[in-house]
């Protein structure tokens, strides 16, 4: 059952591929529909999270998810940048997109961050780790690069 989180790995590139696929007249009501998927896809995420029998497998889909979405992440800081750029050349409304990027951001981040949080608090509740470890763990996922790392730590946690 783990395995359907997944598609949280690929799902920002599924939704951008697809929205370079659809008719002009499509894209506009595809981007109001995302966010209304994307929160289906995030109560999924944690429903199958907090249910998973087997954390240990868990572990191990969130740290491949992360790892998939590293290219995902570069693209993504490359193409806001230069946009923010680009609309600062413009009058200035490269500025209004920062708050679409960081939401964005935030959005694809929650999908994977979520699930290893559960296990962190899993691994707790079966004193696998020490209370320091735990808040060290809880912190660290919610940070870029130090999330991956963590991921690993973590899935070596459950493989002991």
């Amino acid at each position: 059952m783990e395995w359907i989180l997944l598609i949280n790995g690929v799902s920002p590139y599924l939704y951008f591929i697809v929205l370079c696929l659809l008719p002009d007249d499509l894209k506009v009501p595809a981007v109001r529909a995302y966010p209304v998927i994307f929160l289906i896809q995030l109560l999924v995420t944690i429903v199958l999270s907090i249910i998973s029998g087997d954390k240990k497998r868990l572990a191990k889909v969130t740290m491949i998810n992360k790892m998939i979405q590293i290219p995902y992440y570069i693209i993504f800081f490359v193409v806001a940048v230069g946009a923010v750029i680009f609309g600062l050349n413009l009058m200035g409304i490269g500025i209004l997109f920062i708050p679409v990027f960081v939401v964005l951001d935030f959005a694809v981040f929650l999908s994977t961050m979520l699930p290893e949080e559960i296990c962190t608090i899993k691994l707790l509740r079966d004193k696998k780790i020490s209370g320091g470890k735990f808040v060290l763990y809880l912190i660290g996922n919610a940070i870029y690069v130090v999330d991956v790392v963590l991921s690993v730590l973590i899935y070596k946690e459950y493989k002991k």
